[in-house]
């Protein structure tokens, strides 16, 4: 039979064990979270909406929020290390509430450093309370026009390519088309991000010279019609598209012609309604997808 004194020593040492365990598993997750040198572009799942996540380093750029605070900081949650509460550069592309519902709450939650977004004339509740959050905290904030760049550091640079400087009129959606388009860039990979930016913006682009070949595209405007346009497509030459859209939205995106038109140009479609979160990493040369919110399976 153990005495009192063998019997504190067993637990002491089973404790002192349990807690080396407990620090060294901590330790291997910060490990395997923390940066690497390659480029990680997140079409996070928020609805039927749009939020992308960039990061590169220790650097995260937040372009959008999707429709709501709840699923954002949900998403978020997921992508970016518990201790880690900076994002560098928050990007509003337009203010329609698909896009900008979940900002507010981002910036309530997280140290947003600057901030990018389009001289428009929009009124809404939640774009009024977005720019008076921007100027309680004092955040840096930049108006948009194409041909700004952004460095990421180890060779990685988002483009503007969108608003034009002479404002595009005339339209049906004076906010969609005069929303911000980026081009990400890291060596041979580059990402086109169409945000909801319909088939004027796209000539516009065309007319101007400012597209190029892009190895993945983020479609816009969700799938709809109103968008991805046949000479538009042929000129981008994707290998892969990407659609941020809600499962059985009410506009019923996307739509059949878009998505055929894109079947004969891209070799794979993702969709965050069918596929989840959708995540590319790149090192410049290679491309990698995982799909997927949480348990991610990896596919070339």
């Amino acid at each position: 039979m153990l005495n009192k004194t063998t019997a504190t020593n067993n637990i002491s040492i089973r404790w002192l064990a349990l807690s080396i365990a407990g620090i060294a598993m901590l330790l291997w997750f910060v490990l395997i979270s923390g940066p690497d040198k390659n480029l990680h572009v997140h079409i996070l799942d928020v609805g039927q909406g749009d939020a992308i996540l960039i990061q590169k380093g220790n650097k995260q750029v937040l372009v959008d929020g999707g429709p709501g605070p709840s699923a954002i900081c949900l998403r978020l949650g997921e992508k970016i290390a518990p201790w880690d509460r900076n994002i560098e550069l928050m990007i509003l592309t337009h203010p329609s509430e698909d896009h900008i519902g979940g900002l507010i709450e981002v910036i309530n939650r997280y140290n947003v450093k600057q901030v990018i977004y389009p001289d428009l004339e929009y009124s809404s509740i939640t774009y009024e309370k977005w720019l008076e959050l921007i100027s309680e905290k004092e955040l840096k904030h930049i108006t948009a026009q194409a041909g700004q760049r952004i460095d990421l550091g180890e060779g990685a640079l988002i483009e503007v390519l969108n608003p034009q400087k002479q404002m595009i009129e005339g339209t049906d959606s004076y906010i969609d088309n005069n929303g911000i388009v980026l081009r990400l860039k890291m060596g041979e990979v580059s990402f086109l991000l169409m945000a909801d930016t319909m088939w004027e913006t796209e000539l516009e682009l065309i007319y101007n010279r400012i597209l190029r070949q892009s190895t993945v595209i983020k479609v816009g405007h969700h799938g709809s019609d109103t968008s991805t346009t046949e000479k538009f497509l042929q000129l981008v030459d994707s290998q892969i598209a990407v659609i941020s859209v809600g499962k059985d939205n009410e506009y019923g995106h996307p739509d059949e012609a878009v998505l055929s038109r894109l079947q004969e140009h891209v070799d794979n479609i993702y969709r965050t309604d069918r596929d989840g979160s959708i995540e590319f990493i790149t090192d410049g040369e290679k491309v990698w997808v995982r799909k997927g919110n949480r348990n991610s399976l990896w596919f070339n």
